[in-house]
């Protein structure tokens, strides 16, 4: 089955709580439209740092969630010196620390984690191509630096759009953009 695949860079998923200790008095506004509803890019952005080293800019993406979750790329973590683990979305059990400012209101959360590769399915995809919540496969992928991505997790959701995720890393070693598919070996 070829499946398009979505690029995700770095982001901070915030509680509610989080936003308002970060934002008093501030909303999460939407901006953009992302594939996997209700996700969205809002209009909010805030600063990561670990020790004395920083990144700012970084996207707030909507809605809130339970806990604050910041997904970084092995390379993020290699610049904060932080040595963050491979988890699925909301799996905070070994996430690293890290700052999360917006000018001088600050958080630290226990919130850093690489996200796994992973393909969001809708329901009537996986039921057509034989494919299960929680599935590992391997995909295919067909450029100049190709090759098999391997341990790619299935995550099923009636509205999900069938899209693989990958973080930066991921894309650029294989030489990825936005015209790439990938090919969902199921052995």
């Amino acid at each position: 089955m070829k499946v398009k695949i979505g690029i995700s860079a770095r982001h901070v998923h915030l509680s509610e709580e989080d936003f308002k200790i970060l934002f008093p008095n501030g909303t999460l506004n939407f901006m953009k439209e992302m594939s996997q509803k209700p996700n969205f890019v809002s209009d909010k952005k805030v600063t990561l740092r670990f020790n004395d080293k920083e990144i700012n800019n970084v996207t707030v993406v909507g809605p809130f969630r339970n806990k604050t979750q910041v997904e970084l790329s092995k390379t993020d973590c290699h610049f904060f010196k932080i040595n963050a683990v491979v988890a699925s979305s909301n799996d905070l059990t070994n996430a690293s620390k890290i700052q999360i400012i917006n000018g001088k209101n600050m958080i630290e959360r226990d919130s850093v984690i690489i996200q796994n590769r992973h393909i969001h399915m809708n329901e009537k995809d996986a039921l057509e191509y034989g494919f299960k919540n929680d599935q590992i496969v391997k995909v295919k992928i067909d450029t100049i630096k190709g090759g098999i991505l391997y341990n790619v997790h299935i995550k099923t959701g009636k509205e999900f759009v069938t899209e693989l995720h990958l973080d930066t890393d991921d894309a650029n070693a294989f030489l990825i953009d936005s015209s790439v598919e990938g090919e969902i070996i199921n052995d």
